[in-house]
């Protein structure tokens, strides 16, 4: 009787343990392949922000130009025209944390222009006051000459942090001029340098961004270019200047000025029409004709009168 009993109460309770382990085996290889298509995920996870799609000219709603591509949890910067830092705290309070100021760490430049750079020692200072440790920027010839001569303009301000009762650690900016082809790579992204025409500049770039999830290349200012033609065949998105022929300047002969240093709504429409991307996203729009203001939505029309892709007028914040 008390082997029968035995059997009686240990097989039932076997099979629950065994059915216990079962589970626990299950959601160990559940939670394992969890773990193992989090970094896939991640890596796959590409959004460009629209941090400042303005010109010089100081409009409220349009700060300088920059643009983030942000990959995974990595946030790398084009261009830091004004309120370059105040932009990503907003991007990151309206949903993007990975541009909070402290993870500010890889930007790319264009251009030396003054509304594309204005911006540089606000990228170089606060995120270092807000804690980040280190920041590397890459451009064309003349960024490493530009970054001395910030670095210089605020070394009382860098001494008494550091050396004060702050007791901040040592400022680290490293500035690279690079030239065409590879200028960066790591696990989330490569990013290609070429360069394009934009007047009197010896040199200005744009940037082609490759993700595992996707294509994105950036014009920065430039008059017509086969480059942008060659390296946006084929790409996701492209984010190009543009001007309205409309448009006036007040210069001597601001209409050879447009011609050499940007790209018209027609020309746009060609170059569009070359290399369809998935989306077309305009910024730095130079749109202020005789009457004031030129809408986004004659800009358009302008652009879909030969060009009938995706394409959008971007704004400050915007995410694609």
């Amino acid at each position: 009787m008390q082997k029968q009993r035995y059997r009686e109460i240990s097989w039932p309770a076997v099979a629950a343990l065994a059915l216990v382990a079962f589970a626990v085996t299950l959601g160990s290889l559940a939670a394992g392949q969890s773990e193992n298509k989090a970094p896939s995920a991640e890596k796959a996870q590409t959004k460009v922000v629209l941090l400042g799609t303005g010109t010089p000219r100081p409009y409220p709603d349009r700060s300088g130009p920059a643009t983030a591509i942000v990959a995974g949890a990595r946030a790398y910067l084009v261009d830091f025209g004004p309120g370059v830092v105040r932009r990503t705290a907003a991007a990151a309070e309206k949903g993007t944390p990975e541009l909070e100021s402290t993870n500010l760490k890889i930007a790319f430049l264009t251009h030396l222009h003054s509304d594309h750079t204005a911006g540089y020692p606000d990228l170089i200072l606060t995120p270092w006051v807000m804690g980040r440790t280190e920041l590397d920027v890459y451009g064309p010839e003349g960024l490493e000459e530009m970054t001395k001569h910030v670095l210089e303009a605020w070394h009382e301000d860098i001494e008494i942090r550091t050396k004060g009762l702050e007791q901040r650690h040592a400022l680290v900016v490293r500035a690279h001029d690079v030239k065409p082809g590879v200028v960066y790579k790591d696990e989330r992204v490569t990013v290609t340098a070429f360069r394009v025409p934009h007047g009197q500049w010896p040199e200005a770039f744009g940037y082609r961004f490759d993700t595992p999830g996707k294509s994105i290349v950036i014009s920065g200012d430039t008059s017509p270019s086969e480059e942008i033609v060659a390296h946006c065949q084929p790409c996701d998105v492209l984010i190009h200047e543009v001007y309205s022929p409309e448009s006036v300047l007040i210069m001597p002969d601001y209409k050879t000025y447009r011609a050499k240093y940007h790209t018209s709504t027609s020309e746009l429409a060609e170059i569009a029409n070359r290399t369809k991307p998935g989306i077309l996203v305009i910024y730095h729009t130079s749109g202020r004709g005789p009457n004031g203001r030129i809408p986004d939505d004659q800009l358009l029309r302008e652009i879909q009168k030969t060009y009938h892709g995706k394409v959008v007028i971007g704004h400050d914040l915007e995410v694609y």
